[in-house]
């Protein structure tokens, strides 16, 4: 088995991670920006997983770069987990057929909801909040986890339908969305920021770090810095930053 994940501050890797301790099989997991960077699109496993946040309700721009590459086996058993800020998945999963449809549909899926992170328009929870979300949706994980090793089929009846507007807008016309990062004379110039950044977005000049525009929106770097050095202007200023308390930094590296 394969699970292909993509993680910006740990939440989905999180949950790669409970599957592969509990599912008792050989599972190789993946991260989705990893192997857009590698060119490593090939799968010919029969069973596998995707799992990623939900981004403006539906996939992450990597997610969906990634997807429109994967070659998966003719009619292999792929299940989904949309981890969410409390919102439903379900666009992101008719989505997923939309891409895969020549090959396969989704076989399975399910939404974990916990608490949004996106810093640029709110609040991140605190890590006791976290770990409230994470626990509070254990059973519902547990449940999945087992519908995985049966190999349960469940069906979505659902399509990707006015969200769709939404969602590419958020895409394609809002293209500017690294233009009012900033750095603080806070910087280490450790390089976090660059690597966590999945779209080598982030390059260093005079040890400070230098957004190109081709941000995909995923807060990694702002969340990341260990000095809370980076900003989106003054509207991230004295606001916390988030990372999955079960996960280490060094899985984030990209």
């Amino acid at each position: 088995m394969k699970i292909y994940y993509f993680s910006s501050t740990g939440n989905s890797l999180y949950i790669a991670k409970r599957l592969k301790e509990e599912l008792n099989e050989d599972i190789e997991l993946i991260s989705m920006s990893k192997a857009l960077k590698n060119n490593d699109f090939t799968c010919d496993n029969d069973v596998v997983g995707l799992i990623y946040p939900i981004h403006c309700g539906s996939l992450p721009i990597v997610v969906l770069n990634f997807l429109k590459e994967l070659k998966l086996k003719q009619d292999s058993y792929v299940f989904a987990i949309g981890v969410s800020g409390g919102g439903e998945a379900k666009s992101s999963f008719a989505h997923i057929n939309e891409i895969i449809k020549d090959t396969n549909i989704l076989s399975n899926c399910v939404c974990i909801k916990y608490i949004s992170n996106y810093v640029r328009a709110g609040r991140n929870p605190s890590e006791e909040r976290a770990i409230t979300a994470i626990k509070r949706n254990e059973e519902t994980l547990k449940e999945f986890i087992n519908e995985i090793k049966l190999r349960k089929i469940k069906k979505l009846n659902y399509k990707f339908g006015i969200n769709k507007i939404l969602y590419f807008s958020w895409k394609n016309i809002y293209k500017s969305k690294d233009k009012n990062f900033r750095v603080n004379t806070e910087c280490i110039g450790c390089e976090v920021c660059k690597n966590v950044c999945p779209v080598n977005n982030i390059i260093m000049e005079n040890n400070k770090p230098k957004w190109n525009g081709k941000c995909t929106d995923c807060m990694a770097c702002i969340n990341l810095c260990p000095k809370k050095a980076i900003n989106i202007g003054k509207s991230t200023i004295n606001k916390n930053r988030y990372k999955n308390p079960y996960i280490n930094m060094n899985e984030l590296m990209s």
